[in-house]
Formats: C-alpha cells, structure tokens, sequence
C-alpha cells in the first residue's frame, strides 16, 4: 500500500534529479555561452563598425588646414556654393590618410609594444606566433597599397605648390647671395645642355667666369660678403625646406612604387614561410 510519504520521498527525488540535471547542462553550456560573449564582445564598443572613431589627429589637422586653404583661395561667397563638394572630396582625404594612421597607432606599435618582435620570425613557431606574422601582413597590405598612393599624392601636390616655389625661389636668392652667376640647365645626365650662365667644357670645367667646383658647391661661402649673410641664411632655409619637400616626395613615390609592385608578393612568401614553419618545421633549424 502506498504512503502518502513515499509520493513525498519520490517528489523530492525527482527535484533533486531535475535540478542535477539542470546544473549539468549548464555547466556544459557554460564554454559556448562563454565563447559567445567573447565573440559578442569584439562587435560591442571600440570593435563595433557602426561605433568606431578612429584617432588621427594629424589627419584631422590636415583636413582643417586643406579646408582653410579652400576657402581662402575660393573665397566666402564659393566657398559657400561649393563648400559641400570640396568638403566631401577633403573628408575622402583624410579617411584614407586617417587608416594609416590609426591602423599604425592604434594597432601595431601597441601591438610590438606589447609582443615585441619575437613573432615575426621565430625559431619555434606556435599558433599565437604563426596568427600574429599572418594577421599582420594581410592588414598591412591592405592598409598601405591604398594608403600609400594617396600620401604620395598629397605631398606631390604639397610639393608642386609649396616646394617648388620655395627650391625656385630660395635657389635663386641663395645663389646670388653667394656670388654665384645665375645658371640653368636643361635635360638629364649626359643629355644636359646650359643654356643660361657660363658655359661647361670638357671634365667639368666652365669657361670664362668661374670654375665648376665653385658654382656646384652649395655650402661654397669663399665670396660671400658680411652684409650678404642674413641674405644667405633666409633664401637657405627656404632652398632647404624646398629639396626637403623634394626628397620627401621622392621617397614617398619610391615606398608607393614598392607596396604597388612587391608588397602583396613579399607578404603572401612571408605567409607560405610562417605556414611551414608552423606546421613542418615548428623547430626548425633545431
């Protein structure tokens, strides 16, 4: 015969299964609810599209600095008629340069800050070393073969307005002040002819109003007079800052000819070599 007791007993066992049960399957659920968090976490925040603000201030200076100049060679009145359009085409500016810029100071120098460079090629590869090489050459292909493209743009521009004038200009008052006569030639290497100041005979050497050691030496100062000397010193600085502005160009078309042509080639070798370091060799040469 059956207890009311027993109805108890069984009811009570039954909980305690249930409840077992329960907490069975929510520890086991516990990693998938976990690796879910953390695959939430990266869209939530500072790793959310919709939400990311970049930090580019030197972009954000450039853009400003662009803008004014706009305005002032367009004045008020156009500015304001097409100041959306200008604007828009500054903004594209400085959402490329700001890429680079972000993607350098925000991911990787805090990145080898806190890794170091011991990822790039080590003697034993793992998993973490083999992610970090691969991650960072995809990103950086394909951040810096738009990127790089458009900062040599900018400083050819920076360069035909700014440092032009100022070689053109600094050159000429430079030279005069140092006693040497005006010159200009035309062409390349053997190619190059005079065709203003004296003339260049055979080995180098001019003819009748000076030698070329003295005309092609720009720290020259054997003729300049004591009252020239501020002269020198202002149409220098701005001759320097112009070849600066040369060279710096110069150096940003040869580092986008580079990322254009052998980037991409480089980093995908660098990938298959940290792929078969990894999983082949992972000790190698050990």
């Amino acid at each position: 015969m059956k207890h009311a007791d027993d109805d108890n007993e069984w009811d009570g066992t039954s909980t305690a299964v249930a409840v077992a049960a329960a907490g069975a399957s929510t520890f086991s659920l516990l990693p998938m609810q976990s690796a879910n968090a953390a695959a939430l976490s990266l869209s939530n925040g500072a790793f959310d599209p919709s939400t990311f603000r970049p930090i580019c201030p030197a972009s954000d200076s450039l853009y400003r600095i662009l803008q004014s100049t706009a305005q002032s060679l367009v004045g008020s009145d156009s500015y304001v008629e097409y100041g959306p359009l200008i604007a828009s085409g500054l903004l594209r500016i400085r959402l490329e340069l700001c890429v680079i810029e972000s993607f350098f100071g925000e991911a990787i120098v805090p990145f080898i800050q806190r890794e170091g460079l011991g990822w790039v090629l080590p003697l034993h590869e793992t998993v973490e070393t083999f992610l970090a090489g691969t991650i960072f050459a995809l990103a950086s292909t394909f951040v810096l073969v738009g990127g790089s493209k458009v900062v040599s743009v900018v400083l050819t521009y920076g360069d035909v307005f700014v440092g032009w004038p100022l070689r053109l200009f600094g050159g000429f008052g430079y030279d005069r002040a140092r006693g040497v006569a005006v010159t200009w030639d035309v062409g390349i290497g053997p190619w190059k002819k005079r065709l203003v100041g004296p003339k260049v005979e055979e080995g180098g050497k001019e003819g009748k109003n000076g030698d070329a050691a003295a005309s092609d030496d720009v720290f020259d100062m054997s003729k300049v007079k004591t009252q020239d000397i501020p002269f020198v010193v202002v149409f220098g600085s701005f001759k320097a800052v112009g070849e600066t502005s040369k060279f710096t160009r110069e150096v940003a078309e040869g580092f986008d000819l580079f990322v254009g042509r052998y980037l991409t080639l480089i980093a995908t070798a660098y990938i298959g070599i940290k792929f078969v370091h990894f999983k082949i060799f992972p000790d190698f040469p050990f």
